[in-house]
């Protein structure tokens, strides 16, 4: 590492880490996304500390770093034979947290340049027939107000294909009924703000739950001990349910990416084009939906 241009105040990278995660907490990440960054960047700090002449003397500053780090430390990773995969998510989360600081005027612009990531390698995802997804929800108990929470929430994940944050911050008020009575639309809110249809039994066992929760404008409330809070589930709640359920689905790693590349390809078996499964997951361009081509491909 080499000495770079003064910030207008020095700053430790354990204090800039830790505005980075109070960054991406405002900003809704899941519990796991943050977890994952929080491991790159101490990975990348553990990494300065090795180059340090002081080592573990004196914490790592910013006034320490050098763009050109970026790509020692992937040369590194290279060295200790990560994945490749592996290797250009830790690369794009360092990129993310110069960017971030680069905009907090904690680093110089130069930081803010973007450097080619690694080219990733795209696998098949993991998948389950939404038809087994279907029958092991319908059999799963609902006589708790809490089983038929959690039951109603892997069923609009099973059938949307929605996010942990979206399905969190759904309402009663976001389903419509078609004129005809048969299915429904689910408006989702956010950066992909959509309609996704649903199937009549969704729309019913909706109605349903309004019924036992008639005070709550949240489809989906928390939950303590004690019983529902009142508000709207977290996302890092929303992970859990589907944790805890997981092994009732499969054997394989199920997480709710799961349940979302299930459906896509549910949807892709349908007849659905390209165009239509990617404005119903919400994303904006094609390059966005790039990482469902080999499962579109594998099929």
């Amino acid at each position: 590492m080499g000495p770079m241009s003064r910030t207008q105040k020095p700053m430790s990278f354990e204090t800039a880490l830790k505005s980075f995660i109070g960054y991406l907490e405002g900003s809704g990440k899941s519990f796991n996304t943050i977890t994952n960054y929080r491991l790159d960047l101490l990975g990348f700090r553990n990494f300065l500390i090795q180059q340090s002449s002081q080592k573990k003397k004196k914490p790592i500053q910013l006034q320490g770093i050098e763009p050109k780090d970026l790509l020692r430390f992937h040369d590194d990773l290279v060295r200790r034979g990560q994945k490749a995969n592996t290797r250009r998510r830790k690369f794009l989360t360092v990129n993310k947290f110069f960017s971030y600081l680069v905009q907090r005027k904690k680093l110089p612009l130069e930081f803010g340049k973007k450097v080619p990531s690694p080219q990733k390698i795209e696998r098949v995802p993991v998948t389950v027939s939404t038809q087994h997804l279907l029958q092991v929800i319908e059999a799963l108990p609902r006589v708790a107000l809490l089983e038929a929470r959690n039951r109603l929430l892997l069923w609009i994940l099973a059938e949307t294909g929605a996010q942990v944050t979206e399905v969190a911050q759904l309402r009663f008020d976001d389903f419509t009924a078609e004129k005809n009575s048969i299915g429904g639309w689910v408006q989702i809110l956010g950066k992909g703000e959509r309609k996704v249809p649903v199937s009549h039994e969704l729309r019913e066992e909706i109605q349903v739950m309004r019924r036992r929760s008639p005070k709550s404008p949240w489809l989906f409330t928390g939950f303590n001990r004690q019983g529902p809070l009142g508000g709207a589930i977290s996302a890092r709640g929303v992970e859990l349910v589907v944790k805890h359920y997981a092994p009732q689905f499969t054997d394989s790693k199920f997480t709710p990416r799961t349940l979302r590349h299930s459906v896509v390809l549910h949807w892709f078996e349908q007849g659905l084009s390209r165009a239509e499964i990617q404005a119903r997951l919400g994303l904006k361009t094609a390059y966005a939906f790039r990482s469902y081509e080999p499962l579109l491909k594998a099929k």
